[in-house]
């Protein structure tokens, strides 16, 4: 394939209101998605790719570039750029990603949108700027088309409006006639007080179980100093009421103070080591109960009668 680089800048873009009453703002432009820098001869993408774009220049709110022409399939196409028969660009297929009502943005005669994100599929070799097939039409970033100003009877403060039924406007507290940036608006209104409350209500639910916890520990800390529980059974009941303090609080009130055996309880007995200091609650709940029953009846009873 042949071409041939044309020494000649065009100028892309700039952010003056188009004709149909919407504008581009160029520091918005996203030229690293402009890829491939490809544009056709008026906005024909059935004639072939007719130019690729290099030597990209902003000055100020203008894009410059210069196009490489394909005389293979566009054979006069150079000579008629240089020649001044087509002197003009007009970026075609436009993404928006952003746009913007404000007030603050807008310049006299504006009657549509701010585009304050967006980029171009490509960028034509035409003959006069602002082709009405060239910006007729917005697009998002799925190629679906945001709104067709090829009808000269649409009101041109196009993209103003989603469609919305009163009923669904109506909960959000709009006018039926609100903007698609306004509804977008409220709609992020509505996602940032949703996200702040579900934040609130889990830095309550963390405060909540951090003074349950800390309520629970105080509880068996005073039934351990009062020789009520034993380590093992304040462990235990620690796990079972995690979460209700106030029924953990109303068993140890219950409780009675443990008398401990502090050594051979019975004389001669033979107690073995394991069973020293322990009460006949800790026995149960370590399953060794019934063989002190069985192997130290005497020492069950004893056991038994101090926890009665």
């Amino acid at each position: 394939m042949s071409s041939k680089k044309i020494d000649k800048e065009f100028c892309l873009t700039d952010e003056t209101v188009n004709m149909y009453g919407y504008r581009m703002l160029t520091s918005g432009l996203q030229l690293d998605r402009f890829k491939p820098a490809i544009g056709f001869l008026m906005h024909n993408r059935d004639g072939g790719v007719a130019v690729k774009w290099e030597d990209f220049r902003i000055d100020g709110d203008k894009l410059f570039a210069k196009p490489v022409v394909n005389i293979s399939d566009f054979p006069n196409l150079a000579g008629q750029i240089e020649e001044g028969f087509y002197s003009a660009a007009s970026v075609g297929k436009i993404v928006a990603l952003e746009l913007s009502d404000d007030k603050n943005l807008m310049l006299e005669g504006q009657t549509g949108p701010t585009v304050t994100k967006w980029f171009p599929r490509e960028t034509s070799i035409v003959d006069i700027p602002g082709n009405y097939s060239a910006i007729a039409q917005l697009y998002d970033e799925k190629d679906n088309v945001l709104q067709d100003l090829s009808d000269n009877k649409q009101k041109p403060n196009f993209m103003n409006k989603i469609e919305m039924t009163v009923e669904q406007l109506t909960l959000l507290d709009l006018a039926d006639n609100a903007t698609g940036v306004q509804i977008t608006a409220k709609l992020k209104d509505l996602a940032d007080k949703a996200k702040r409350t579900e934040t609130a209500e889990k830095e309550l639910a963390d405060l909540k179980a951090a003074t349950t916890a800390s309520e629970v520990q105080n509880i068996l800390q005073g039934g351990l100093t009062a020789g009520k529980l034993s380590k093992d059974l304040s462990d235990k009941l620690g796990k079972d009421y995690a979460v209700n303090p106030a029924g953990l609080k109303a068993l140890v009130d219950a409780m009675p103070a443990q008398t401990r055996v502090t050594g051979n309880p019975l004389s001669g007995a033979g107690i073995p080591e394991k069973y020293i200091g322990k009460t006949f609650k800790e026995l149960y709940l370590k399953g060794e109960l019934a063989e002190v029953k069985k192997n130290f009846p005497d020492l069950y009873e004893q056991l038994k009668n101090m926890e009665a």
